[in-house]
């Protein structure tokens, strides 16, 4: 159930990726509904299902640092910046580096350094036809990364966007506990924590987030792979029923977002961020 890592290999960026799968501006800050369903006792399990073969195909996006910052479809310093350098630990060649001071703008303004989209050669790639299938991979790497109890910071999130944007779908929230955990918010604004592990500084964590694209937590779905496990989400299944479209359309970002009572300065790194149609497209 592990897959095979790879180095990062700089692909050309695609045409924008819309239509129906087979199978099936900067919006306000927005505060944290409070959460209604309790996180798992322990660390989730690899799911008992063999993890997809992990071959790979052209992904329908890559993040190329030699594009830099003109990979994602934008990117929002509040305050920080997106800066290209080599992996600090030496591993994986040229890495995207989010930084922010932690000094706030303004009251009104929480901090955050996020990319926002992706940008490809016919557009932005958004996620918004019912029934879509996409998978994103990436690594991320965080430090320093101040944290506090009863407060958290996105490192990345699921992001709805237009007429009706209110609350991220889904993110993957740091907490003061010395954890991480993946974050679904329904329709009605009900919080459920699909999953959580211990966070841990300094080193490489690999992700495959998997989505089918609906509006119907009854169509939709969401899917997850961590170091290169499967993991079992809220209820013991792999794939956790979702509405993972709200708005017009949502698409992802990374970095650092956190609520007002964390300071100080963070970096989040981030390397070998893909979007594909198959796990094995995008698995670091």
């Amino acid at each position: 159930m592990r897959w095979v890592v790879a180095p990062l290999a700089g692909i050309a960026l695609v045409g924008i990726w819309t239509a129906a799968n087979a199978e099936g501006g900067t919006p306000p800050d927005t505060p944290r509904p409070t959460a209604t369903a309790a996180a798992p006792s322990a660390a989730p399990s690899a799911a008992p299902s063999a993890a997809p073969p992990a071959h790979r195909a052209a992904p329908l996006w890559r993040a190329d640092p030699a594009a830099g910052a003109k990979a994602f479809e934008g990117v929002e310093t509040k305050p920080g910046q997106v800066s290209v350098v080599n992996d600090p630990a030496g591993r994986y060649g040229k890495t995207y580096a989010l930084h922010t001071s932690g000094h706030k703008l303004d009251d009104a303004t929480r901090v955050r350094v996020e990319t926002r989209g992706q940008r490809t050669s016919g557009g932005p790639l958004r996620f918004a036809e019912e029934g879509d299938v996409f998978y994103i991979g990436w690594r991320s790497m965080w430090g320093p990364l101040p944290t506090k109890k009863g407060d958290w910071v996105t490192l990345w999130q699921l992001k709805d966007y237009g007429s009706g944007a209110a609350t991220p779908p889904l993110s993957l929230r740091a907490r003061g506990d010395g954890t991480v955990d993946l974050e679904y918010c329904d329709p009605k604004l009900k919080t459920t924590y699909l999953w959580h592990s211990e966070l841990k500084l300094g080193s490489w964590h690999a992700f495959v987030v998997g989505l089918k694209i609906s509006k119907d937590p009854a169509k939709g779905w969401v899917k997850l792979w961590h170091n290169g496990a499967a993991q079992k989400l809220a209820g013991g299944t792999a794939q956790y029923r979702a509405a993972t479209l709200r708005a017009d359309w949502v698409t992802d970002k990374w970095g650092v977002y956190r609520s007002d009572g964390v300071t100080g300065a963070a970096t989040a790194y981030l390397n070998d961020a893909a979007v594909g149609r198959a796990y094995g497209d995008v698995a670091p």
